[in-house]
């Protein structure tokens, strides 16, 4: 398997090879429901693309705020796919210097967060915010 690794650019022609690979999972209504709501992106976003040959076995990207770094859109077609994928934004966050790593994700995938080191916070809808701290070098 390959991580391959993007960043949304503001020039679409950059973001051709980001979106044709990815084009499909977000359209489908199917992954939509699974995430919980749409797949979104924007300038600066950092996308993770794990593929096994020519095909997209799991993907998630990571947004940088101020101080925290989110995880969004983490999802695999099969088995744990996602763990790579959530190992690489856990280290981009302490990478850049979050203060924190923040993402939104049903409570049934718990066991995931909670064995890379993330707590629980609060209930969001039908979701739970989870939380994973770092300390400065860390």
């Amino acid at each position: 398997m390959q991580l391959l690794e993007f960043t949304h650019d503001e020039d679409p022609i950059k973001n051709r090879e980001l979106f044709g690979l990815l084009g499909e999972y977000i359209a489908s209504p199917a992954i939509r429901e699974t995430l919980g709501g749409v797949i979104s992106s924007e300038p600066g976003r950092r996308w993770f693309v794990m593929m096994e040959g020519a095909r997209v076995v799991a993907f998630g990207s990571i947004r940088r705020r101020r101080t925290a770094a989110c995880l969004l859109h983490l999802y695999a077609l099969e088995g744990e796919a996602e763990i790579p994928i959530l190992e690489r934004c856990i280290l981009e966050a302490r990478e850049t210097d979050a203060a924190r790593l923040v993402t939104a994700d049903y409570w049934t995938r718990r066991e995931l967060y909670f064995r890379y080191g993330f707590s629980s916070v609060c209930k969001v809808g039908r979701f739970v915010r989870f939380k994973k701290e770092f300390e400065h070098g860390n």
